[in-house]
């Protein structure tokens, strides 16, 4: 391309871009924002702002002209998620409603900033591999976690109470042991008799074992019952979350492909309304 065929270039998309401003054609802007991303190799977020000469005015302008066009679209597109005027993205309007992320404007998605957000879809597809056992399998898992502890030292008396009955079964007291024990006794009363035998060395004291069994068994306890009430709560959020996407799609599979596809069914819908328009 030359200097004259890209100076023209450039004028045409101006003048067109300016076109599209001033008739508010929300398609047209969004096509010279397409069209200037995919030639300038830029991200579509970056594109306006280069547009625009990076003024951050009429970025922001531009940027709250096309974001009410977007929202009316996903608040129609997606019946179920409410969408706030500013762009935030909520899952239902029930109690303990989740959000699910914030609008893209300018590429026309929803972006889910944090982790809780970044959960939702995954829970969604394990709660429909097993509805009725979702939350059984949640608490499985947390049980498993939380009694871990628990679980070694229980493994650990156990193993003590029967390294102490093996030692009685095969240390057997002789008669002979206790006639000379008598006599010893008897000789020498003053001698304490011991009626334990040594405690090998390196093992742990029952007693001692007993106690950081019962003080990590209250202490699971209590964090178990904690995180169950939470995991209760969260799992019947999902159940709502989950009836909500089968009371419009067909699968949860639907409705992440419906997601990913925001881009393009919206800008199919702006083609419909500007052809109408124009008719």
């Amino acid at each position: 391309m030359t200097v004259e065929s890209s100076l023209n270039y450039q004028n045409n998309f101006f003048k067109a871009f300016a076109k599209a401003w001033a008739d508010r054609s929300t398609y047209r802007l969004y096509q010279g924002i397409d069209d200037t991303s995919e030639t300038l190799r830029l991200a579509l977020t970056e594109t306006p702002g280069y547009i625009l000469a990076y003024d951050k005015g009429a970025e922001r302008e531009l940027h709250d002209f096309l974001r009410q066009d977007f929202i009316a679209f996903l608040r129609q597109h997606i019946p179920f998620f409410e969408v706030s005027d500013q762009g935030d993205v909520f899952f239902g309007d029930w109690y303990h409603r989740r959000q699910f992320g914030v609008i893209d404007v300018f590429a026309r998605g929803i972006v889910q900033r944090t982790d809780a957000e970044r959960d939702i879809l995954p829970q969604l597809r394990a709660f429909a591999e097993d509805p009725d056992h979702f939350l059984d399998h949640q608490l499985e898992a947390l049980r498993k976690d939380t009694y871990q502890e628990v679980d070694r030292l229980h493994r650990q008396i156990e193993d003590a109470e029967a390294d102490a009955a093996s030692t009685v079964a095969t240390q057997p007291e002789a008669p002979a042991s206790r006639v000379r024990g008598f006599l010893k006794s008897f000789v020498d009363p003053d001698q304490e008799q011991s009626s334990t035998p040594p405690r090998k060395a390196g093992t742990i004291d029952p007693s001692q074992l007993k106690a950081r069994f019962d003080s990590a068994k209250a202490a699971a306890d209590e964090a178990f019952d904690a995180q169950k009430r939470q995991l209760q709560v969260a799992a019947a959020i999902t159940r709502y979350e989950y009836q909500a996407v089968l009371a419009t799609y067909s699968s949860v599979e639907q409705f992440e492909n419906i997601l990913s596809s925001l881009q393009a069914d919206f800008m199919r819908a702006l083609e419909l309304k500007e052809e109408q328009a124009n008719a």
